[in-house]
């Protein structure tokens, strides 16, 4: 008698699936974050390579200064866990990571700068966890979380692109 009313409390519970934050990448999209559509510019993009087990790996290419315009290209790996992509913050991907200014390596004296004070801002998040959730469609919110916890400070904006849709890193 009252098994019946157990399986019907739980019905919906067992149909709200988490949806696949990576779908779009399955179907040939890379993440835009802090995009510009007039300018067609983003403040980092994200290509993604999915594992069949949840996982991916991860080409990051992002501003890490505007004047003048300097961009590193890292690699990085993670997981998709309850909905969120998740990964470690490894100052060694970053340390490892290519600096550029316009498609050119930096000078000696500017890289090793650029990359000190890249990893000094860095310091506070390494080893921790990183997640992002995106909420909303189109321009999506991307809320961040450290190791569980929202980090509301940290939120940003985000869109899908295709690769011909011409977003470059820029800002």
């Amino acid at each position: 008698m009252l098994l019946p009313l157990v399986l019907a409390l739980l019905a919906p519970l067992q149909g709200d699936a988490v949806p696949d934050p990576l779908a779009p990448a399955k179907a040939g999209r890379i993440r835009c974050v802090d995009p510009d559509r007039n300018a067609r510019t983003c403040g980092t993009i994200v290509r993604y390579t999915l594992r069949g087990d949840g996982s991916f790996d991860a080409l990051v290419t992002g501003v890490v200064n505007r004047d003048p315009l300097i961009v590193l290209e890292y690699s990085t790996f993670g997981q998709v866990r309850e909905g969120a992509v998740c990964s470690r913050v490894r100052p060694a991907d970053f340390n490892a990571g290519k600096l550029t200014s316009n498609g050119t390596a930096l000078s000696p004296a500017l890289e090793a700068n650029t990359r000190s004070k890249l990893l000094e801002a860095l310091q506070p998040l390494a080893g921790h966890e990183r997640c992002y959730r995106d909420a909303g469609a189109g321009e999506l919110t991307v809320n961040v979380t450290i190791d569980g916890l929202l980090r509301a400070d940290m939120s940003q904006t985000a869109i899908w692109v295709l690769p011909e849709d011409g977003y470059a890193p820029g800002r």
